[in-house]
């Protein structure tokens, strides 16, 4: 196999890497599985920290075990669930009967976060100390933005000792309760309503803020602007505890491709301008913001085909989150390997706790086997998840996950 720069070959047993040596130096002999990467790439399996399974509650739109098999189609071996299930994750026996179906469904390791206010209701502080009882690191209310200043205020004073992160989105909702899109030209050819760079902006600005006066730990969510990169830029080097993210589709998309009311371009924070996405891939490349994300958000098919201002907003990307990393990042230039690598594994294990994935003897398996002259074909029949809002679908990406290794299980596609 081609381990990271140079030819190497692998040997797992057991579900431990039990041999490295240059490549065609091990016998094959006892292997039961044979994988040959010979001009493949061996990676470690990838870790995303923003992802909506839906179960329980909503399986009409995503379940465990099939979020998490597209997952491992994407090159992803372990997953944080955002808190959104019916009835959402604000107490522990609902943790408890999240990780049950996780324990009997899922196929990559899964972490539940836990609820900011009780019923995602934005009204009132849900219990911390029990969620953290249940191993929940990161508090959040999804993609819903905080509105209620001096809750999230006295939330952060109550948790400063509980060693909990608050994931938040920047936003001020009064500016964006109504907007569908970025405000632009195609926003204005197609008649509806922008959601404002300045909005996600001013919010990071007082998230930022409160989080430092607190002590708190502060993770910031699907960061969409350049205004937000720069912000990031100016303040990390002096905010202890502060780190961020970006969705993968902000740095693959623009507000130009929801065309004539495409809704599987329909996200929140919403699709920016070109100079957004540059930005943002800049930040990145220098570690501005920490984590790439999936923000997997599995709809309905029929709500996807309703009017696109009272459609729901989201895409699903864990099934294609690998190869389009290489078609539209790697493959072009505008990222190196080694930043996707310290993006989507390594940075997010960090902030959750976990050590980083290694290739080296006597550690657990956990590698991604990937192809840069296969091809990816986004189908009905080829996805693994129950959704299909993807902007890909019936297109053919470059690149292929040929294999995981994961633990005792080998995964080919």
């Amino acid at each position: 196999m081609a381990s990271g720069s140079c030819p190497a070959d692998i040997l797992v047993s057991g579900g431990v890497i039990a041999g490295k040596a240059p490549a065609g130096t091990l016998s094959a002999d006892s292997a039961e599985t044979i994988i040959d990467a010979a001009g493949k790439l061996v990676l470690p399996g990838l870790f995303d920290i923003h992802a909506h399974l839906c179960q329980p509650g909503r399986e009409d739109k995503e379940r465990i075990a099939t979020a998490t098999a597209a997952a491992l189609h994407g090159g992803v071996t372990g997953l944080m669930a955002m808190p959104d299930t019916a009835p959402v994750m604000d107490n522990a026996a609902q943790i408890t009967t999240f990780m049950e179906i996780c324990r009997t469904d899922a196929l990559v390791d899964v972490i539940p976060s836990g609820c900011l206010t009780k019923g995602d209701g934005g009204e009132e502080q849900a219990s911390y100390d029990s969620l953290r009882a249940k191993g929940v690191r990161f508090i959040t209310d999804g993609d819903r933005a905080p509105d209620n200043m001096l809750l999230l205020y006295r939330a952060m004073q109550y948790a400063s000792n509980l060693n909990l992160t608050f994931a938040l989105r920047g936003d001020v909702p009064a500016l964006t309760a109504k907007a569908a899109m970025h405000p632009g030209t195609t926003s204005y050819r197609l008649g509806l309503a922008g959601s404002p760079s300045c909005a996600e902006e001013i919010g990071l600005e007082t998230i930022i803020r409160l989080s430092v006066d607190t002590g708190n730990s502060l993770h910031v969510q699907t960061v969409s602007t350049a205004g937000s990169a720069d912000i990031l830029r100016r303040c990390k080097p002096e905010t202890a505890g502060l780190s961020a993210e970006v969705s993968l589709h902000h740095l693959l998309f623009t507000h130009e491709d929801v065309g004539c009311y495409d809704t599987n371009y329909k996200t929140v924070p919403p699709l920016r301008d070109r100079k957004d996405v540059d930005a943002l891939i800049e930040a990145v490349n220098d570690g501005t913001i920490d984590c790439i994300v999936s923000d997997h958000t599995p709809c309905t098919p029929f709500s996807k085909l309703q009017d696109f201002v009272v459609a729901p907003q989201g895409m699903i990307s864990l099934d294609t989150f690998l190869p389009a990393i290489y078609q539209y990042l790697v493959k072009t230039g505008r990222m190196s390997w080694e930043t996707v690598v310290r993006a989507c594994s390594d940075a997010p294990r960090r902030l959750m706790g976990l050590p980083p994935v290694s290739l080296e003897e006597g550690v657990p398996a956990n590698l991604v086997v990937f192809d840069p002259e296969g091809e990816t074909p986004v189908t009905d029949e080829t996805l693994r998840s129950r959704a299909r809002n993807t902007p890909f679908l019936g297109k053919t990406l470059q690149g292929k996950v040929e294999a995981v290794v994961f633990g005792e299980q080998t995964y080919l596609f």
